[in-house]
């Protein structure tokens, strides 16, 4: 059978595309939105039509419509236990872009609550939570009543059964070619033997540059459409506001300009008023060729939006760059009549889904992530089912978990995740020395994962046979180890390290010496590790 999720607050599917991407069923998905939904439909999110389920969240003939469709699973797919749920909460109260908030919006702050409320009865093998950088520092009000952080809030309700981790990061350095801070908490039941959080965050990956991601694309001067693609086009606007954009070089924005092409609006009086720039300066602002994408804003439409303008044209990004941008693919289908979609009849389609399909991009989790999260995902989930003896992979040599284990992997990566817990994130070159080929296995790619932000990691890996390091560096090739990590195979360690692990046990060497915060250091509690 395959792997099995469900969808919280799920928009148009966009992130759960990668889910489904990497061969996962989805038993059900739940938005408030019909015109979304539709979406998810047009993509064969679901299996039975009776996934698809449009209402409010807090509702509880919602909850009843989810937990129908599990009954229905288990009874017709023989399904045992879900193994994702997958939430992205509204965030329209906590977002940096969103900065004119009001109670209502801080009140759908609890929203989350739901989505802890489901976890805790579907009883999923692994849950997934996104949102904007500020979520767990946001309040919310808990199931018991009391108004607590949503980080509080989490941990309180989920952590007695899932281990649980979360990361504030940056999609750009995690193959996404725009800029996208976002904070992922990520749980795994405690019933899995092998599988933590560490090992399901996105890999991270070298920057991918404007110019690199959709600098193929033609080049389109005022109102111009791509020859060939209808989603690459030069959005129209009135034209006396060429003179605001047309001299801007990369980097500037309007309100660079001199006082008569700055942007402006009319009084009642039909005087001439300069626009106030944005707080965070990037309105009609020229986007940089030589830099990832700035983040896809809902209203990608307007050049009054936030880094909007294309580095060269005089233009908007059209929606072949935003989805570029977040890395939708091109078979993603926004409407029932995608593939007769031409250049000749495209006015129309765009007239009444522009607006739609930018805000729902402007609101997605981009398509790489959710796949990127699957794939380790379904991997480790597989991994657990072969050691348990209950399947047998179709090619042992195509599964990196399972082949580890032929060379020791044993219980150790749960041991070394529960030690490296207490052990401060930190940035600058972290030097780590691993000892013998099972703490290698088994370590690495937690190293690789919670480091992911350090500039640099060497390890070294020592007490090898020449045997062993043919061995590993043939499951290295499997190995989905971030751009920042250096490993090495030498016959003794040197005497200075940040880190060394062996037999197990982890033990942290220089507190003193790592690049992190003086806070960090103060909350650092060295019983929580386990020393050699």
């Amino acid at each position: 059978m395959k792997k099995t999720y469900i969808s919280l607050f799920s928009c148009a599917g966009v992130g759960c595309y990668g889910f489904k991407m990497a061969g996962f069923e989805c038993v059900a998905t739940n938005e408030l939105l019909e015109q979304r939904l539709k979406i998810q439909r047009f993509n064969n999110k679901c299996k039975y039509p009776s996934g698809y389920i449009c209402g409010d969240a807090t509702a509880e003939s919602t909850h009843k419509a989810i937990f129908d469709e599990i009954k229905m699973w288990k009874q017709k797919e023989g399904l045992k236990q879900v193994d994702v749920v997958f939430a992205t909460p509204p965030c329209q109260g906590m977002s940096t872009a969103n900065y004119k908030k009001n109670d209502h919006e801080q009140i759908r702050n609890s929203l989350v609550v739901e989505a802890i409320k489901m976890v805790k009865a579907i009883h999923p093998k692994i849950f997934i939570f996104e949102n904007v950088r500020a979520f767990l520092h946001s309040i919310c009000t808990n199931i018991t009543g009391e108004d607590i952080l949503i980080k509080d809030c989490i941990l309180q309700n989920l952590a007695e059964e899932y281990n649980i981790q979360y990361k504030v990061i940056n999609f750009k350095d995690y193959g996404v070619p725009s800029s996208r801070p976002r904070t992922l908490v990520i749980g795994t039941s405690k019933k899995l033997k092998y599988t933590t959080p560490l090992h399901l965050f996105p890999t991270r990956q070298d920057e991918i540059l404007l110019k690199d991601s959709i600098g193929h694309l033609p080049r389109l001067n005022y109102c111009e459409k791509d020859k060939k693609d209808p989603l690459h086009f030069a959005r129209p606007f009135p034209e006396y506001m060429l003179d605001w954009i047309k001299d801007l070089k990369e980097g500037e924005t309007a309100f660079d300009n001199p006082d008569e092409t700055k942007p402006w609006s009319l009084d009642e009086n039909g005087n001439r008023v300069i626009n106030k720039g944005s707080y965070m300066g990037n309105k009609y602002r020229r986007l940089i060729w030589n830099r990832p994408g700035a983040c896809i804003a809902t209203r990608s439409d307007v050049m009054s939006s936030q880094d909007t303008i294309h580095p060269c044209d005089n233009r908007v990004l059209s929606i072949r760059e935003i989805m570029i941008l977040m890395t939708i693919p091109n078979s993603f289908q926004w409407t029932n009549h995608d593939k007769q979609l031409t250049v000749e009849n495209s006015d129309e389609y765009l007239k009444e889904n522009e607006c739609n399909i930018r805000r729902c991009v402007g609101e997605a989790v981009p398509t790489h992530i959710g796949y990127s999260i699957a794939l380790k995902a379904s991997a480790m989930l597989e991994f657990e089912s072969v050691m348990a003896g209950k399947t047998e992979p179709e090619d042992v040599k195509k599964n990196f978990f399972v082949s580890a284990s032929e060379a020791g992997y044993k219980n150790r990566s749960k041991k070394i995740y529960e030690s490296m817990v207490g052990i401060p994130e930190a940035t600058g070159n972290i030097g780590v020395c691993i000892h013998g080929t099972d703490d290698f296995v088994s370590a690495a790619p937690l190293i690789s994962s919670i480091y992911s932000y350090a500039d640099h990691v060497d390890i070294d890996v020592v007490d090898v046979s020449a045997e062993d390091v043919k061995k590993l560096k043939a499951l290295m090739k499997q190995i989905s180890f971030g751009s920042n990590v250096s490993v090495n195979f030498s016959k003794k360690s040197s005497s200075y390290y940040d880190i060394c692990i062996a037999n197990g046990c982890v033990k942290l060497m220089n507190i003193e010496n790592f690049n992190v915060g003086a806070k960090a250091k103060k909350n650092y509690n060295p019983d929580q590790i386990s020393f050699l």
